[in-house]
């Protein structure tokens, strides 16, 4: 078994290539976290969606999406949207 020892230059492309993937992986994701609100409003969620208030409404009833209601508001988690998204995700076949 050999070791591997790098000199000093090799070791700071190493560090900055494993940096630079970590980031370019990464940094959408956090991108996308920030600038989206934790919770939306019903037009939001529809817009979001693209559905009408009818059909939101009808994903409530049959409990397809969650929602948070508060007094006579209605609100949808960020999270709860994504997870509608992958449940009715289907993989294209290749």
């Amino acid at each position: 078994m050999h070791t591997f020892i790098p000199t000093k230059d090799e070791l700071e492309e190493i560090i900055q290539k494993a940096v630079e993937k970590t980031v370019s992986d990464k940094l959408p994701e956090i991108i996308k976290k920030t600038n989206r609100k934790d919770y939306y409003t019903i037009e939001e969620t529809c817009e979001i969606l693209d559905v009408s208030r009818r059909h939101l409404q009808y994903l409530r009833d049959t409990e397809q999406i969650s929602y948070v209601k508060n007094g006579r508001k209605i609100y949808f988690k960020a999270e709860d949207l994504d997870e509608f998204f992958n449940v009715n995700y289907i993989a294209a076949e290749v």
